[in-house]
């Protein structure tokens, strides 16, 4: 097991041999990566929601090898913003965050995938590889089934057949004569119509089943009440469900729904086909050459920033859903997404989860949507593990008479913690510090 922090530097020089298989994933875009169909990898959120910002573009990690003779002699690692576990050709991989302290545990990720995807857990998640793994992808289940039922119960044209008096359909000649002589007043037809009962719903229908009956899936499952809600709906809507039949509909749900109206039933769909293949497809099986469950944790930095600001009147554009966009000219031309911005006060705020700001690109952005909505002050946020008091720079030009500046904002993430409880309770200092009184 190979275990790595999020966005670090590692020069390795023994046990070379171990971070040999690594080379099928280093250097390759998570697009290329989701691309290849070979592979049981799960992406969040690139695995189930189109990317509009293009950060699916960035590697998973970078790796260089420096050979002598045939011989590897040294590794040069970068990670980015990517964690959780995977499986290349055998080898197990772990990537925290970079504030666990913890080679077990990850408290920070595991606290912000609760905040984002609305679950509340007081016990941390299996400390094993392959159990923690399955049950990062049972996390997801409530969300994207909350999501999907906001649409409707799925339906769809189903073909039925019938035989009695209420013909309401096509005559089915050769099936009458065969079960209806002599004459006994029913008429067997068949009809197209409407049904919630289908391969789709039917699918979740298992997928319920299969994670109700372990106790961690069952306690998501009653995590609130609109799950509990979404999880009846379901049953109601699926009268014809027969446990034997599950081999069957998965297969029958191969292919991905297109229909535009039940966009949110894809990502629903992709998630309960993995876990219905967790015993097929597991990680670490040996009939996968790359599987496993990864999160993309900038991505979870700024939905869990967004859980915090949005109390405060911000609001949040919503880049991977196309939602919530801002032009630059008209018409309607340009557009542009940034994190967060709030009319009272005239602040833009924009999530950045890494070590540091890039005093170009990041800071001509933000200059960029600090002139569109005519705001006065910009506000970069950072993560930190220790006490750093936040940076402020006046800006020239435009904003020099209105007072306009820019500002690092350091979140503290709670360390030298022994439990999770312990955590949350420290955490939510600094989500009260980051109140109205800090931006």
């Amino acid at each position: 097991m190979i275990i790595l922090a999020d966005n670090t530097t590692y020069t390795i020089k023994d046990n070379l041999d171990e971070y040999l298989p690594l080379q099928s994933i280093a250097n390759k875009t998570i697009s290329d990566l989701l691309s290849n169909s070979g592979n049981g990898l799960l992406v969040y959120p690139h695995s189930f929601y189109r990317c509009e910002d293009e950060t699916d573009k960035q590697s998973l990690l970078n790796l260089q090898l420096h050979w002598k003779e045939n011989q590897c002699t040294e590794a040069i690692l970068n990670t980015g913003n990517i964690a959780g576990f995977i499986n290349v050709n055998g080898q197990s991989l772990s990537i925290h965050s970079r504030f666990a302290t913890d080679t077990k545990q990850d408290f920070f990720l595991h606290y912000m995938l609760q905040k984002v995807l609305r679950i509340n857990l007081v016990n941390m998640l299996h400390e094993t590889t392959d159990e923690q793994a399955f049950d990062f992808l049972l996390l997801l289940f409530p969300k994207l089934l909350n999501e999907a039922l906001t649409q409707g119960i799925y339906k769809e044209y189903q073909r039925n057949e019938y035989n009695d008096a209420n013909v309401r359909g096509t005559i089915d000649i050769n099936r009458h004569l065969k079960t209806n002589l002599p004459f006994n007043g029913r008429i067997a037809y068949r009809t197209r119509e409407f049904s919630h009962d289908n391969h789709v719903t039917e699918l979740i229908r298992h997928t319920i089943d299969y994670i109700g009956k372990t106790s961690f899936g069952k306690m998501l499952l009653e995590n609130d009440a609109d799950t509990h809600t979404s999880v009846a709906q379901i049953i109601h809507s699926t009268p014809h469900y027969n446990r034997q039949e599950r081999e069957k509909i998965v297969k029958a749900n191969l292919k991905v729904i297109t229909h535009p109206y039940y966009s949110s039933y894809t990502p629903l769909q992709k998630l309960c086909l993995r876990i219905l293949r967790h015993e097929k497809n597991k990680y670490g099986a040996k009939d996968d050459k790359i599987h496993g469950v990864l999160f993309d944790v900038s991505y979870l930095w700024e939905e869990y920033l967004a859980t915090i600001l949005s109390k405060q009147g911000f609001k949040h554009p919503n880049n991977k859903r196309g939602t919530g966009r801002i032009y630059l000219a008209l018409p309607n031309q340009f557009p542009r997404y940034p994190d967060f911005y709030r009319e009272k006060g005239s602040v833009i705020a924009d999530a950045k989860y890494k070590r540091n700001i890039n005093t170009r690109d990041d800071v001509n952005q933000m200059i960029t949507y600090l002139y569109r909505l005519k705001a006065q002050k910009g506000v970069f946020i950072l993560p930190t593990n220790k006490v750093r008091t936040k940076e402020r720079y006046h800006l020239y030009g435009y904003g020099e008479e209105a007072n306009a500046e820019l500002q690092k904002y350091f979140f503290l993430v709670p360390q030298d913690v022994t439990d999770f409880k312990t955590f949350a309770k420290e955490i939510s200092k600094s989500e009260n510090k980051i109140g109205e009184t800090e931006l």
